[in-house]
């Protein structure tokens, strides 16, 4: 697999294209475990960089006016990177059990692509807050919809299913569950009168 800027933005043209294709092609890479799991490594301290970069130029400020405390790239980093891993592993444990024929290494693989994807996105939305705000907003919200297609795509490509409908309900509730899971495990750590 050519790792040119010329092939990245071609696969990445295809995969806003034809998801499904592209998955199939990222899975077919010769790519060893060991670069699959370094891939996601990549995108989680890049994904932490945009977003600390991103934070320290908007600030985010309290009710009095100071300026909260920031969270460090090495938080980012963490937090990125549990997501990511946490989304590889829903993503190939769900489908196994749903009677997916997918791997984790393919797993790993298609969640950090997803994840340079979304990276592309977040750099079009920096170049539109500069040049027209109000774009800027609607691709924050076109993002969400964008992963969660991509996501439905990946996942059906990945155990070969045919119904991205069912595909995408699976992925809905599995993200349903997982947020009432980290919320009922992160309730007893949260400051009182929240």
């Amino acid at each position: 697999m050519e790792l040119s800027f010329g092939a990245i933005a071609a696969l990445l043209g295809l995969t806003l294209r034809a998801p499904r294709q592209a998955a199939a092609l990222l899975m077919r890479a010769k790519l060893p475990d060991g670069a699959r799991w370094a891939a996601l490594a990549l995108m989680a301290v890049l994904s932490a960089i945009v977003m600390y970069s991103v934070s320290s130029m908007a600030p985010v400020t309290g009710p009095d006016g100071a300026p909260l405390p920031m969270p460090g790239p090495f938080f980012w980093a963490g937090m990125v990177g549990f997501g990511m891993g946490l989304t590889a592993l829903m993503a190939y444990g769900v489908g196994r059990w749903r009677g997916g024929r997918g791997t984790l290494p393919d797993a790993v693989l298609l969640v950090a692509w997803l994840q340079v994807v979304q990276l592309a996105l977040v750099a079009l939305q920096l170049v539109l807050l500069l040049l027209v705000p109000v774009l800027a907003d609607l691709l924050e919200i076109g993002s969400v919809v964008v992963f969660f297609w991509l996501l439905t795509a990946f996942v059906a490509e990945l155990h070969g299913f045919r119904s991205t409908g069912k595909v995408l309900a699976g992925v809905v509730l599995t993200f349903a569950a997982m947020v009432l899971a980290m919320t009922v495990l992160l309730l007893p750590f949260m400051p009182a009168g929240i």
